[in-house]
């Protein structure tokens, strides 16, 4: 070989080389970038692991709370259904006092003490419908 073509081919050579240089380069700086992004994932990650332990404490807690409710509204279930329906017997009661009342006024009771006697029990009346409608509100509402 001549020392042209050795010559050549050393030039050929050494611009592949550089441009092997160049392209080492770009992918150093690549890298680079890399690294700042993969540090910006690591810091979110970090971030989101603290939030996630945060939320599974607040969930934790939160369900206590939630069994504490669920065992309060079992103990007043328990306490209404164990109880009797106290509007039906003051109902009851009523209307058993308004007959008593009928048959006194049929013996020696004037027609204003029957009135009178009429009158509360017309107001006691009242309150118990009132009483039973807040029940079957409050009972309304526990069953949604």
């Amino acid at each position: 070989m001549t020392e042209n073509v050795v010559l050549e081919i050393l030039r050929v050579i050494q611009a592949d080389v550089s441009g092997l240089k160049t392209d080492l380069a770009a992918v150093k700086t690549s890298l680079a970038a890399v690294k700042t992004d993969l540090a910006a994932v690591k810091t979110d990650v970090a971030a989101v692991q603290s939030d996630l332990t945060t939320v599974k404490t607040d969930v934790h807690s939160h369900t206590r709370l939630l069994d504490v409710l669920q065992q309060d509204t079992a103990l007043i279930r328990g306490a209404r259904t164990g109880r009797p329906r106290t509007p039906d017997i003051l109902l009851r009661d009523a209307r058993l006092r308004r007959g008593a009342v009928n048959d006194m006024a049929k013996e020696s009771v004037t027609p204003g003490e029957v009135e009178a006697i009429h009158h509360d029990l017309n107001r006691l009346q009242q309150q118990v419908s009132e009483l039973t409608a807040r029940l079957i509100i409050v009972e309304g509402c526990e069953r949604h």
